[in-house]
């Protein structure tokens, strides 16, 4: 094992990669990326008076003429940028101290914070309370009603934390527990204020997405899109999910990168059910012919404990005033989504970034498939 890579990966050293705050995300990815010999860089800003330093950057290493790409995303769920950019600095460092080697012909792309604004107050979701990972369809969405949706919708709405979970636990015992999953996270169109909410128009996320393909010129690359997420599935784990359909180009092409390490979710090989409105949907069109759109999602307390911090913050901020850092209750939220989506546990930080330079170092062997 590279040095640096076994140093860096002790217990006592692995925290310094995980940030608690956004500005401090951004100054750590902004040291890292000076640190490299050559790059170029491209900043998205977002027109938020109150929140002027927001940004989604991205970074560009390598032949601008590659053929081959591997782009890392962070914060398309805000607060599991904290993660998503620990991870991203990590691999800078390794690309600095050739912890990883950039093969001929392949350049890295990544792009930082993708939800600025739900990564600085530690949400989920956009300043309109947008799940951007729900927001790639076909605009506008079907409204019709969905019986099982206002069920849950109803349990979602108990102020009373116990009463909530037990009613919520008597209707995924009552339903299955792949219908209670699905009909919770698939992705809903009608109540901004409860979770995965997706939109009656594409979000500013989705915009700065085209952009960057625009600006970076990925239409007609061999490309390996990895989206970091955190925060479903088992404690550390990390999985690979391939939401392309099945028998896909982009299914193939996954497979004989990475294997068995692959959970498809259409064959329900993955902690994750399938979903409406994500954002690999945009990417698969560019993976007609090669490449495939990977979401490498962290796990840590389960999906029951997933889903009652998501209501808890949904509940607070259909309520709450907003944006007040010195509220004491927000302060307390604050403090249990960052544990959700990203542990201070050690272990679990070790997990990750070993995790992470794993699946990038054999992701850059994309270069030698056919």
């Amino acid at each position: 094992m590279n040095a640096f890579l076994f140093e860096e990966l002790q217990p006592d050293r692995v925290s310094k990669w995980f940030k608690g705050d956004y500005p401090e995300c951004k100054q750590q990815f902004e040291k890292a990326v000076r640190k490299l010999n050559a790059f170029t860089w491209y900043r998205c800003s977002w027109p938020l008076p109150a929140d002027p330093e927001l940004s989604t950057d991205s970074l560009w290493i390598g032949n601008q003429n590659a053929q081959h790409v591997l782009v890392l995303i962070s914060g398309t769920h805000g607060v599991e940028g904290y993660c998503g950019s620990a991870v991203q600095c990590f691999l800078l460092a390794c690309l600095s101290q050739q912890a990883l080697i950039l093969p001929d012909n392949l350049a890295i792309l990544m792009v930082h914070a993708l939800n600025p604004w739900g990564m600085r107050w530690a949400r989920r979701c956009d300043e309109q309370g947008i799940d951007l990972n729900r927001n790639f369809i076909q605009f506008p969405p079907d409204l019709s009603v969905d019986e099982d949706y206002l069920q849950l919708l109803d349990c979602m709405a108990i102020a009373a934390s116990q009463t909530r979970i037990d009613a919520l636990a008597k209707l995924a015992k009552t339903w299955g527990r792949e219908k209670y999953e699905r009909v919770f996270s698939g992705g809903q169109y009608q109540f901004p204020w409860a979770p995965f909410y997706g939109g009656e128009k594409p979000a500013r996320a989705n915009g700065v997405i085209d952009e960057l393909i625009d600006y970076w010129q990925l239409h007609g690359r061999g490309m390996v899109v990895l989206d970091l997420h955190s925060g479903l599935g088992p404690w550390a784990f990390g999985e690979l999910i391939s939401d392309h359909a099945s028998g896909s180009v982009g299914n193939q092409f996954a497979q004989q990168l990475f294997g068995v390490a692959v959970a498809v979710t259409d064959h329900g090989q993955s902690f994750s059910v399938k979903k409406e409105g994500l954002l690999d949907y945009r990417w698969h069109q560019l993976m007609e012919k090669t490449g495939c759109f990977l979401t490498l999602e962290f796990g840590s307390a389960g999906t029951d404990a997933l889903f009652d911090v998501l209501v808890n913050d949904h509940l607070l901020w259909r309520t709450w005033g907003g944006e007040n850092w010195s509220d004491s209750e927000y302060i307390l939220h604050r403090k249990a989504m960052l544990e959700h989506f990203c542990p201070s546990d050690s272990l679990w930080q070790q997990a990750v970034l070993f995790k992470s330079w794993q699946v990038v170092e054999r992701a850059l062997k994309m270069v030698q498939l056919p």
